[in-house]
């Protein structure tokens, strides 16, 4: 039976390594310590309450290629673009590459963040700002015409009882099972899906999907370009793609309770 939190906690956005689920899907990212300051959830909060991680942390378990093989491309073009300054040590230089680099990806990353919260906001009723629509309208055209307008949920959490959460873009349970997760990166028209779509992006979708539930989902990846305004690229997996992946993370997940000794399976109890 899990603890109940007396402690106060938070619920807003968290940095994707700090996720944390409460056995209702409710987030919880930040506890107040002792203190009385506000700190980030730790593994010993989650033992203590009984707080199951979130997907990223579990996907962590798994080494990725493909993320790797990006860091040291941006670590290259930082060293072959960053001008050496006089008499410059390698460290020194070194050090400063790393940090060139870190900051054009952390520069990315804003922008990507403006147009995900931009599209994600026009699903919860907002309206786009006039610059951010040329993101938004592809992303809302493509949804509609392949699913329908109705019964869209964004933002929707959840906690599964083999000890996971999770917190969706989009989905769908009216008339069709739905699941979607908006990915905001620099691309152009040479770029394929193929080369966007990673093996991880499946097994999110597929972790999410059985956490509300669906049984038959259709997951899907949109690819949003922060490079060229209105460019999208969309990966609808198949059922084979779906069942593999779900298998894949329930084995990583039984990595993470291992290494993590923390068992975050529950049993979920039914409303009287």
């Amino acid at each position: 039976m899990a603890i109940i939190a007396t402690t106060q906690t938070t619920t807003g956005r968290a940095a994707e390594s700090g996720h944390w689920y409460d056995r209702d899907g409710k987030p919880v990212y930040e506890i107040r310590s002792a203190k009385g300051e506000m700190r980030p959830v730790t593994l010993r909060d989650a033992r203590k309450f009984g707080w199951v991680p979130g997907f990223s942390g579990v996907a962590a378990m798994e080494h990725k290629p493909q993320l790797e093989r990006w860091k040291i491309d941006q670590a290259l073009m930082a060293a072959i673009t960053l001008p050496r300054l006089p008499n410059e040590s390698d460290d020194s230089f070194i050090s400063r590459a790393r940090e060139d680099s870190g900051e054009q990806a952390r520069r990315a990353a804003d922008r990507g963040t403006l147009i995900h919260a931009a599209i994600q906001g026009f699903f919860e009723g907002t309206p786009a700002a006039l610059e951010m629509l040329p993101y938004v309208a592809p992303v809302r055209k493509w949804v509609r015409e392949r699913f329908g307008h109705d019964g869209w949920v964004a933002e929707r959490s959840f906690a599964h009882p083999l000890g996971y959460g999770g917190k969706s873009d989009l989905t769908n349970q009216t008339h069709i099972e739905v699941v979607i997760d908006f990915k905001c990166k620099d691309f152009d028209e040479t770029r394929t899906v193929k080369e966007l779509a990673w093996p991880e992006q499946c097994m999110q979708l597929a972790a999410y999907a059985h956490g509300f539930g669906m049984i038959q989902p259709n997951c899907v990846n949109i690819f949003v370009s922060t490079r060229k305004p209105g460019l999208i690229q969309v990966r609808e997996w198949d059922n084979s793609e779906i069942a593999e992946s779900w298998e894949a993370f329930q084995c990583l997940l039984r990595l993470w309770q291992i290494r993590r000794n923390y068992n975050s399976a529950f049993r979920r109890v039914e409303a009287a």
